[in-house]
């Protein structure tokens, strides 16, 4: 379902609940041709505050790395930037979100928001696509989690003190463009979806950060990357196809280069028929599993 899917693909937030140390192998991956060394590290981009995001590999895969990749630019200027695009973006003051609605859907909506005891005024400017995201994190950051505590903000903080080069594949900009230009049959379906199963996130996305933590990368695959392509084909070729084609033209730039990169992109972005590590097998790369 486009909700869960989708929601699994950006946040992965866990229940209040992590795996035991000799479970917790998350998925690592490595490329390495004459000089050089490129570490890719599929991640979640919410955990619940004190988890590990990273066992011993991927720790010491990060001290290696020279160069440290994440999706977009992490800092706090530019999540100040973030939260005026996306005041911006994610808002239609002439369309209100109830208009787009029936009757019994407005009904549905407002029994939820009175459940989650947020203002139904509060939803009424959003464009669709932020509507429902919004209905999707409220129960999830209820529950413990953190934007801070995931693990692409592990990393870049690690980078930063450090002293290693910090790069990013996206601008804040490219990605909330990705959602809002989404059309407006498919944001509606995001929104009635995320009204009928907001309640139930956090223990659907539970089961997927356990696969996570495990590395089980079969379980992770079906959830978040084959449900969207199958029924959200629109969806999947904006969030995942697009993007993991861009990106990897950067990473074949950087693979003729030297020296030791290490990339930390969503879980997702790495599995599949569409992933970077099946198109970087699919060009010659040799791509190994680290595993502890």
């Amino acid at each position: 379902m486009i909700r869960t899917s989708l929601f699994a693909a950006i946040a992965f937030a866990a229940l209040a609940t992590t795996a035991c140390a000799q479970e917790f192998d998350p998925a690592l991956y490595v490329v390495r041709d004459a000089d050089s060394t490129m570490y890719l590290y599929g991640t979640v981009h919410v955990r619940p505050r004190d988890t590990d995001w990273g066992d011993q590999d991927v720790r010491d895969a990060l001290a290696s790395a020279q160069e440290i990749w994440t999706e977009i630019e992490i800092s706090p200027e530019a999540d100040q930037r973030a939260q005026a695009l996306a005041g911006q973006m994610g808002m239609s003051p002439d369309r209100p979100l109830s208009s787009i609605l029936s009757a019994e859907e407005n009904e549905r909506l407002n029994a939820l928001t009175q459940r989650l005891g947020i203002p139904r005024a509060y939803l009424e400017p959003m464009q669709p696509w932020m509507a429902g995201l919004t209905l999707s994190l409220i129960p999830i950051m209820r529950a413990g989690y953190d934007p801070a505590s995931g693990v692409d903000r592990a990393v870049d903080a690690y980078g930063d003190a450090n002293g290693r080069t910090m790069r990013s594949f996206e601008t804040i900009e490219q990605q909330l463009g990705f959602f809002a230009g989404l059309n407006d049959e498919t944001q509606r379906q995001f929104l009635l979806e995320a009204i009928d199963e907001a309640e139930q996130g956090p223990a659907m996305i539970a089961e997927m950060t356990t696969a996570w933590e495990r590395g089980d990368l079969d379980a992770l695959e079906r959830a978040v990357v084959t449900d969207t392509r199958e029924e959200y084909p629109e969806v999947y070729e904006a969030l995942f196809v697009r993007r993991n084609n861009a990106w990897m033209e950067v990473l074949v730039r950087e693979l003729e280069g030297s020296g030791v990169d290490f990339v930390a992109v969503g879980a997702g972005h790495l599995l599949g028929e569409d992933g970077l590590v099946a198109q970087l097998r699919a060009r010659g790369y040799t791509v190994e599993r680290v595993r502890n």
